[in-house]
Formats: structure tokens, sequence, C-alpha cells
């Protein structure tokens, strides 16, 4: 019932729709994410695949936030993970969705209106990839970076 409404919350208020999820193989895959200003469309990506499918992915978050009291236990129920190499192979060799936003923190406060990706020399998550033997899997949300509307004068 929550992700029914978390979805439609996502239509009814950013216009949200996933186009080509049907294409995500059965198995294991490392999904691939441009980290917008903020980060609405994952959650949204991760809701609407779990009430469509049943299917979980482990989204890999920065380490900082496992370090606030209290949120480590939301993190553990929801399958979001500190990201470490070994933990991601671990998981993909399961058979199971890993998703990682190589930009992080980096392309949500230095990306512009032109999504440039900001990876640096980030490399883990290929590496990750070709451990597990698993496939990469690119998404991308549309505006992004225009994630919320504002009501009235600004």
């Amino acid at each position: 019932m929550a992700a029914k409404l978390w979805g439609l919350y996502g239509k009814l208020w950013h216009g949200y729709e996933v186009i080509g999820m049907e294409q995500l193989p059965e198995g294991p895959g490392l999904i691939i994410f441009y980290h917008g200003a903020v980060v609405i469309d994952f959650p949204l990506f991760a809701t609407k695949l779990y009430a469509t499918t049943g299917r979980t992915v482990h989204t890999v978050l920065h380490w900082i936030f496992f370090s606030v009291p209290g949120l480590k236990t939301c993190f553990d129920v929801s399958g979001c993970i500190e990201g470490k190499q070994a933990e991601c192979v671990e998981i993909l060799k399961k058979g199971e969705l890993v998703a990682i936003a190589p930009g992080g923190v980096r392309e949500m406060n230095f990306s512009d209106e032109n999504y440039n990706l900001e990876w640096g020399t980030r490399t883990g998550f290929a590496q990750v990839a070709l451990k597990s033997k698993v496939p990469i899997i690119p998404m991308f949300t549309q505006n992004i970076r225009e994630a919320y509307r504002t009501v009235g004068k600004t």
C-alpha cells in the first residue's frame, strides 16, 4: 500500500514514469544512475519495481549516512548498503540488483543543467560489474535537476 501511495505521489507531483523497466534482467544487474540535486527518482523507481515485480534493489549510499543514529536501522531494513566492493559483489552473486550513482555528492553539487557526469576517476562500479560478471544497466531520469516544483512566486 505504501509503495502505491509513493508511486501516486511521484506521478502526480513530479510526473514520474518509468520507461523500459521490462528490459531489466530477471537475474542480477548493476544499475548506474545520475545523482541529481535531490534523489527523488531512484526511490520512486525502486518502489515501482517492488510494487510491480516484488524485487528489491540494494542502493549504495554515502558512508556518512550510516553514522547518523537511527538511520542505519532504516537503511538496513530497506536494503541500502554502504557499498564496499566486496559487499556489492556478494549481493550481485546472490542474483540481486545493486544500484550506484558513481557521481555521488560531487555530481549532486557540481553538475548543472547540462547533466555533466562528475565521476572523476571513480571506476569501482565497473570493477564490481567485472568481478560479479553482471550487466551494467544505465538509468537516467529526465529533468531530475528540476525535480521540485515551486508554488507561487519565487
